[in-house]
């Protein structure tokens, strides 16, 4: 009986049914493409939901440093804001304790609140006025020059100062122009005015787009 050699399978060359025919690869400009339309959609979800989150904090949240207290107006009229708030990492460091108002000589200077007067004075090298609100508030004003006296009680909106030289060696805010430097403190603790008055830009929602 004649004898077959045997083959090892491994040897053996399989039908072309056993491999499936594989798909040539997209390009991958395509392959990119599609990939991107997967994500996008699922991308911008997200950030409509961070947006929502964040509004709902802010509802939740009171702000910080307003509470209650109603807004104030600012303290000159018609005058732009040259220099912002700028909080110092500790008591003793340097930072901008206010903000700076461009002003001219002789420019009024008004309560933002209803208010009393707590000082009247030079301090240093220049004019100050101070006046305290409720609320532990006291905000100040230099250089400025004011005929009122401690303890007098004034109206928000009523003139109260006027904007006035300080000596020489008082170095001033703005380098190119005259300032009045505006500052305000809650418990000893100085805070942006702007916060007050109403001036701080509100923050932006992205707006609403339905993934495609």
């Amino acid at each position: 009986m004649p004898l077959t050699p045997s083959i090892p399978a491994q040897n053996r060359l399989l039908p072309a049914r056993v491999f499936p025919r594989l798909r040539s690869p997209k390009p991958i400009r395509a392959r990119i493409k599609h990939i991107w339309k997967v994500i996008e959609p699922q991308k911008i979800a997200v950030l409509q939901l961070a947006g929502f989150l964040t509004l709902s904090v802010t509802w939740l949240v009171p702000s910080p440093s307003l509470g209650s207290q109603p807004i104030w107006i600012p303290p000159v009229v018609g005058s732009q804001l040259v220099n912002s708030y700028k909080a110092s990492e500790a008591p003793y460091e340097s930072g901008h304790r206010g903000v700076d108002y461009q002003v001219t000589l002789g420019q009024g200077v008004f309560a933002p609140s209803d208010a009393t007067v707590s000082f009247v004075g030079k301090v240093v090298d220049r004019p100050v006025l101070s006046l305290s609100h409720d609320g532990n508030l006291v905000s100040s004003y230099e250089p400025v020059c004011s005929s009122l006296v401690v303890g007098q009680e004034v109206a928000a909106g009523e003139l109260v100062a006027e904007v006035c030289e300080a000596d020489q060696d008082y170095l001033q805010h703005c380098a190119d122009t005259f300032c009045l430097h505006f500052s305000t403190r809650k418990n000893g603790e100085y805070l942006s005015p702007l916060w007050f008055t109403g001036e701080l830009a509100p923050s932006k929602l992205l707006p609403w787009i339905e993934p495609s």
